[in-house]
């Protein structure tokens, strides 16, 4: 049977299967509330249930006595009718919408070690809109789906650009992605992800990016270039080696491009011969910015590194929760 959840203080209600997350219901019934892993990692999700009973994490959870808790939608799942306090919630255009489609591999290239971008291209006439910063599932055979986020800017809406690092045994990165050639076909779905960035606010971004968690950043900036954003923008990009900051050349062109842009690469494991920062991304960016209450901020990569930086920069510096944007990157079996 269905429950129902009702978001408080609306006329907002939606029927949520007990096997459902409140996320995934929200979104079949065309609601958005905010999200981006999906996987209980970035936190994002997180809203208050005020009444009822939920199965979250292994155990069920309930309101009883009109006590409220806090609880991540896209985990928890009902075991009575809920009523729900969101962080935000507003119906979703038809536009933005995750939808099916095919698409071809036109381009594939290994890009540093254990890292391989992938250009894939839609039928003809065929266009997918997205917002910069969001991400899409691949459907894989025996049901499996695996998420990674878009490289390209939104007017490239023709296609999809990712990053994919290569996990033995991983059922895209290892088993599929070695005999992928040009005009190989792949199904996925688009877009998800509740990115929302201004290049009109005055505010400055900070990026933070490790891994294949600079494939989203690229959107963005690639937006902010097309766009001519003015706004503030440095971005603290974090590896163990040098090779592990791959594609140089973007971060150069976007600093020729971009009047306010800045890039610090932050090494963990330097060598001799590196001459820049060293540590991690977060610890740069909270020395070089102390006060970020007048700040956004957008980290992507491992989750450690999302965790870290949402529990510093909001609980030290000041910088407000609805202000941290996060894309939590967990590597695919």
């Amino acid at each position: 049977m269905d429950w129902t959840v009702r978001v408080a203080h609306s006329d907002l209600s939606f029927p949520c299967g007990p096997e459902e997350s409140v996320l995934e219901a929200a979104q079949r019934a065309g609601l958005d509330i905010p999200y981006s892993c999906r996987r209980g990692v970035c936190i994002t999700c997180q809203g208050r249930v005020l009444a009822g009973s939920v199965a979250e994490g292994g155990s069920v959870r309930s309101a009883a006595g009109g006590e409220p808790f806090q609880a991540l939608f896209c985990g928890a799942r009902p075991r009575s009718d809920l009523t729900v306090s969101p962080r935000r919630v507003s119906r979703l255009p038809a536009a933005g919408q995750p939808r099916e489609v095919a698409a071809r591999v036109f381009r594939k290239r290994e890009v540093a070690p254990g890292v391989v971008a992938l250009h894939l291209r839609f039928p003809i006439g065929v266009r997918v809109a997205f917002r910069a910063g969001q991400s899409l599932e691949l459907l894989l055979p025996g049901g499996l789906r695996r998420s990674y986020s878009m490289a390209n800017p939104p007017a490239e809406s023709d296609g999809v650009r990712m990053h994919v690092r290569v996990h033995p045994g991983g059922a895209f990165s290892d088993a599929l992605l070695s005999g992928l050639e040009p005009g190989a076909a792949l199904r996925m779905a688009l877009p998800y992800g509740d990115v929302r960035l201004d290049g009109g606010d005055p505010r400055p971004l900070v990026l933070l990016a490790t891994g294949t968690g600079f494939a989203p950043v690229a959107s963005i900036l690639e937006e902010a270039v097309r766009r001519r954003w003015t706004r503030p923008l440095v971005l603290y990009r974090g590896g163990r080696r040098p090779e592990d900051l791959y594609l140089p050349e973007l971060p150069a062109r976007w600093a020729r491009r971009l009047r306010g842009f800045r890039y610090e690469p932050v090494l963990s494991r330097p060598d001799g011969a590196w001459g820049g920062r060293a540590g991690r991304v977060q610890a740069a960016a909270a020395a070089d910015l102390p006060d970020m209450s007048r700040v956004q901020v957008y980290a992507s990569g491992g989750p450690a590194m999302v965790a870290a930086s949402r529990e510093s920069f909001t609980k030290l510096h000041g910088l407000p929760e609805g202000d941290f944007f996060a894309d939590a990157f967990l590597p695919s079996a």
